[in-house]
């Protein structure tokens, strides 16, 4: 084992270039005189960046559409438990670099270690082991804590290496802590603004529709990315900020773009979805931003739209239309003839994008035209689609 420094960003498979460009811009307008360096690219949904520790900080308080921020600070090509002991055991006994202190606790999270020579349990309870056994000799006394532990450590297989790292969040970055009721087949938090990138929304120039909003994640994120909010409170805080190598950082809760003012319309037909949307928008911080309406998507004019949003709009102002339409069980099988009037109804916004993740093969024959981008993306278990349309 050898040790290392990055700083990984995991996403979503497929959003490697979304993900790049969304730290490049946060970290410019975060630390001044930053140099952001061309990542390195392991497969489709990660980058490894040399580690620095504004960058760090920066990634964890900001950026949302990646799911893990780690720091990989040890790898080895071992193959069998006996090596990987021996030599994570003495790395760890040779290791200053802040991520480890007398009385911290860990946890072991494994993940793609199947090519190992060993199953997952015993590879969780080697590290654990050695991570003992290795502070032991520098005079530190560290515990296993399953569930609240101090230090998440991230074990995982790559390309025949297994890298041992440490997760700053402290956790999936996608559960942002807003979304109170969550409704039938939720969109992650992440996979929204991955989306709303994917479309290059602009909160200073487009106006934002989503017609069938659900629990309203997409509006939500469109709200907070606008003004690039911080990811945490007072209440809710990143594991990086228990760490000595990060003991100089403060937990920053301010916006990088505080004086934007998005306009955002999130309309569902089923009540009980707009309910959730009101809910989640007041703890996020968004209600005065987003312009919620309970309306069928047939009842949503140009000149209706306009009517809601009052004079935060000017009737020429082009946009933005962006949406998970319902599929499969929650349309009871009537999909096609939903996305056949999504197409027509598109067509009375000339001048503005639209843009939809869909899993249903069917859906831009039936909805009509040629989509612009046309990208595989996951959507959890489910192979979908991000199709982007110019009206």
């Amino acid at each position: 084992m050898a040790s290392i420094d990055n700083l990984r960003l995991i996403g979503i498979s497929g959003t490697n270039k979304v993900m790049t460009g969304e730290l490049s811009r946060l970290a410019r307008r975060a630390v001044q005189g930053i140099r952001v360096p061309t990542p390195k690219k392991q497969g489709l949904g990660a980058l490894v960046y040399p580690f620095d520790t504004q960058l760090a900080e920066v990634a964890v308080s900001y950026h949302r559409t990646c799911s893990r921020v780690l720091w990989d600070i040890f790898e080895s090509s071992a193959r069998r438990l006996e090596p990987l002991y021996e030599e994570l055991v003495g790395d760890v006994a040779d290791d200053d670099r802040g991520w480890l202190w007398d009385g911290a606790s860990i946890s072991i999270r494994p993940r793609n270690v199947q090519s190992f020579a060993a199953g997952e349990r015993q590879i969780v309870g080697t590290v654990k082991n050695a991570l003992i056994d290795g502070a032991a000799k520098r005079g530190m006394t560290i515990n296993v804590d399953a569930r609240e532990a101090d230090i998440e450590i991230a074990v995982r297989i790559h390309d025949g290496v297994l890298s041992v790292s440490v997760d700053l969040a402290g956790g999936p970055m996608h559960q942002r802590g807003y979304r109170l009721e969550a409704g039938d087949a939720p969109l992650r938090e992440n996979l929204a603004a991955v989306l709303l990138m994917l479309s290059r929304y602009d909160s200073r120039s487009d106006v934002l529709i989503d017609p069938m909003a659900g629990s309203g994640t997409i509006a939500i994120e469109a709200a907070l990315m606008a003004r690039a909010e911080s990811l945490w409170s007072e209440d809710r805080q990143p594991a990086y900020l228990r760490l000595p190598a990060f003991s100089h950082c403060n937990l920053r809760t301010e916006a990088l773009f505080g004086d934007a003012k998005p306009v955002i319309l999130a309309s569902d037909i089923d009540a009980r979805a707009v309910g959730f949307m009101r809910a989640n928008a007041e703890c996020a911080g968004v209600s005065e931003d987003l312009c919620i309406v309970h309306a069928d998507l047939r009842d949503l004019s140009p000149r209706v739209i306009a009517k809601n949003l009052g004079d935060q709009a000017t009737p020429d102002q082009k946009g933005l239309i962006l949406s998970n339409p319902p599929y499969g069980e929650r349309l009871h099988g009537g999909e096609l003839e939903l996305y056949d009037e999504m197409g027509k109804w598109c067509e009375s916004f000339p001048g503005y994008r639209a843009a939809f993740l869909m899993a249903n093969a069917e859906f831009e024959e039936t909805f009509g035209g040629s989509p612009r981008i046309r990208k595989p993306i996951s959507n959890g278990s489910l192979r979908a689609y991000f199709c982007l349309y110019d009206l």
